[in-house]
């Protein structure tokens, strides 16, 4: 048994979005996360899929399966003749982080593997291995999933809001299945990314404007990030900033099974996903 490190990311189609229906598109997910005799060369690292199960989980498509590291490293050994130490080079010294991939949601709850794989190691990784693995997705974009409830709080603690930016993508909402206003013109804008700012002096601006409630939402659902500076009650500076409030949790399991640690993920992966979810409820 060891402490598993949680983090949650939105994988999102970004490049190929408009050119043929979600359903369609997405649907090359399944075939793209999948063991490959293709190794990735990044990181000064070998890396792959390896161990996937795809299994139907509560009535859910989930894969599980692990990111593979082959990477060389030196290490010291006794030198018996010479009585002394000396340094020995393996090569493709193996490490790993387990994952659960979410089909209807585009989801990956992965480990991060301290001093083996950080989680911006894992997420690039696996994106790359996605978009090489399955060319018709395109580039993918993605955003880690911020720490919602963290995050409203600290927004009410501001009594004037004087500066405000927004990066989004377009949502990879079902088709009619549109997640709010503000995502609605993005798409009939045809943007891929959009980057919205606002600056105020005086009384600032207005926090229940839709223009920072809609762009706040989508960042909690996963679909973009944004940095938000005031003045509290007290009138000290703030700056709230999504990407430093991240969602995460720590779970106790074992490692070698991989219906263990799925089983034991799944309570984070129902967290991020009803957060996913429920960001658009929230107007």
């Amino acid at each position: 048994m060891r402490k598993h490190h949680l983090y949650a990311v939105k994988l999102s189609i970004n490049e190929t979005l408009f050119s043929r229906p979600l359903r369609e598109t997405k649907a090359h997910f399944l075939n793209a996360i999948n063991t490959s005799g293709i190794f990735l060369k990044k990181y000064n690292s070998l890396w792959n899929f390896i161990d996937i199960a795809k299994e139907s989980i509560e009535g859910r498509i989930i894969v599980a399966g692990r990111i593979l590291r082959g990477k060389d490293e030196g290490t010291n050994v006794v030198d018996t003749a010479d009585v002394k130490v000396r340094r020995n080079n393996v090569e493709n010294v193996a490490s790993w982080s387990n994952f659960i991939f979410d089909y209807a949601t585009e989801i990956v709850i992965f480990e991060e593997r301290i001093g083996k794989i950080s989680k911006n190691q894992f997420i690039e990784v696996f994106k790359q291995m996605v978009e090489i693995n399955t060319p018709e997705l395109g580039e993918l974009k993605y955003e880690f999933l911020p720490a919602a409830d963290n995050l409203k709080d600290e927004l009410k603690k501001l009594k004037v809001i004087n500066y405000a930016r927004f990066h989004l993508i377009p949502a990879n909402w079902d088709d009619g299945d549109d997640f709010n206003e503000l995502d609605e013109e993005l798409k009939n804008l045809g943007t891929s990314e959009a980057v919205h700012e606002y600056k105020a002096r005086g009384t600032g601006l207005n926090p229940q404007s839709r223009l920072i409630k809609k762009p706040v939402n989508m960042s909690l659902a996963g679909y973009g990030h944004f940095d938000v500076r005031g003045t509290d009650q007290e009138g000290e500076n703030k700056q709230v900033i999504s990407k430093q409030e991240l969602l995460f949790e720590s779970v106790q399991t074992g490692d070698d099974i991989i219906e263990d640690f799925t089983r034991n993920y799944l309570s984070f992966l129902r967290k991020a996903i009803d957060q996913h979810l429920g960001a658009s409820k929230h107007e």
